[in-house]
């Protein structure tokens, strides 16, 4: 692993930053592939998109572009973690400040294997409309979900939020097929909305947004999970409980788009 900091390393910023104190900040999973970001345009959307809402200041994207990629010396695969937060080190919730520090990681890629099946987790989606959509530094709640996938068969699980409606995987956001058309969850109370389906929605591909109850999944003839790192996968069972067909017409068009685009 390679890391870069902002800001110089010492004991009090390490210990006392709010990022360690209260998740103050969010962060991007990138994916870095013949020494270029495919995607980085969408995650510095997201990104600026997110600090903004929280009241910090967006950091220049040709600096980070331009720092990523002088960690990478070849043109291997490889996911950097880009970790941004608000700068301070005064005890207590409120701060007064609204600059940014920021934490960068490289890790080879590994080859995390795109299971076909999903369990369904115990662990209900917090309802908080001002966070709803960000992937901030708090996931707890995802943290919990991963938990009750060990010594499981699976690994990945269907998340619900307290009134059993779909939201997301621990990992991936959710695409649904019935009738040849696209649906999504609603992320407007909870939830992270994801570059891959950020990515979906600018190829021209209509997909509507919509409150998706659990009971309501064997109307759908196909599902499909995506995020940055590992493209769209096609669902074919969700714990011995629902089946969809992973051979659409219109799910083969998508991940022959992301090939062609992103993993080229």
């Amino acid at each position: 692993m390679k890391f870069y900091t902002s800001f110089t390393l010492a004991t009090a910023t390490c210990l006392t930053n709010r990022a360690c104190s209260y998740g103050d900040g969010v962060f991007e999973t990138i994916l870095v592939k013949n020494h270029d970001m495919p995607l980085w345009a969408l995650h510095y959307h997201r990104l600026t998109e997110s600090l903004v809402r929280l009241n910090i200041v967006p950091i220049a994207k040709e600096e980070l572009y331009a720092q990523i990629l002088a960690m990478i010396d070849d043109d291997d695969r490889y996911v950097a973690k880009l970790m941004v937060y608000r700068d301070g080190q005064r005890r207590g919730y409120s701060s007064d400040s609204n600059v940014a520090q920021y934490v960068i990681t490289v890790n080879p890629s590994t080859n995390t294997p795109n299971n076909q099946e999903l369990a369904i987790s115990q662990i209900k989606l917090a309802k908080q409309p001002s966070l709803a959509g960000l992937k901030h530094l708090n996931r707890l709640e995802q943290v919990l979900a991963a938990q009750e996938l060990t010594n499981s068969p699976y690994n990945d699980a269907l998340m619900l939020d307290s009134k059993g409606h779909v939201i997301e995987t621990i990992s991936k956001n959710i695409v649904l097929v019935r009738k040849h058309k696209l649906y999504t969850p609603k992320l407007n109370k909870c939830g992270v909305y994801g570059v891959a389906l950020r990515w979906l929605q600018a190829q021209g591909i209509q997909i509507k947004w919509k409150k998706i109850e659990f009971k309501s999944l064997s109307k759908y003839d196909g599902l499909m999970v995506c995020n940055s790192i590992n493209g769209f996968a096609a669902i074919t069972e969700i714990e011995n409980k629902l089946t969809f067909n992973k051979d659409l017409a219109i799910i083969k068009k998508i991940q022959q788009k992301w090939s062609d685009q992103v993993e080229i």
